[in-house]
């Protein structure tokens, strides 16, 4: 099992990402790249349950919103800003093979980074270092 530095240093390898949340289906954080209100990471717990809700809704971290244009069963993110200038977001959902509950993590990056580079990072670094927690 990995605790918290090492959980941060294996983050460190990923230079685009400017917040990461990892959180358990209570909404109780193990993890976090900086201070995050639990009260918003408690609203992504429910964002797989509809997926119109969510894009209609959206997602909010640190009192920012985001636009959702993907919703799928394990992933949902989205934007903020304009190409060249913009912000993402990815909740990613999934699995703790040790406790059989579903775990979340949340991450941004801007600047010109993709989500489709992002989005399999996210997935990669919580298969490695999340899911056996």
């Amino acid at each position: 099992m990995e605790g918290k530095e090492e959980l941060k240093k294996a983050a460190e390898a990923y230079k685009d990402w400017t917040k990461l949340a990892i959180f358990d289906d209570k909404g109780a954080v193990i993890h976090s790249s900086e201070e995050i209100d639990v009260a918003e990471l408690k609203e992504f717990l429910g964002a797989f349950d509809d997926r119109d809700k969510t894009v209609g809704k959206g997602l909010t971290l640190d009192k920012e919103h985001y636009d959702v244009h993907r919703c799928y069963e394990n992933l949902v993110y989205g934007r903020k800003g304009k190409p060249g200038n913009c912000q993402g977001i990815c909740v990613h959902k999934f699995q703790n093979e040790k406790a059989k509950k579903n775990m979340f993590a949340v991450v941004t990056w801007g600047g010109y980074a993709t989500s489709a580079r992002i989005v399999p990072e996210l997935q990669e670094y919580c298969k490695k270092h999340v899911a056996t927690l």
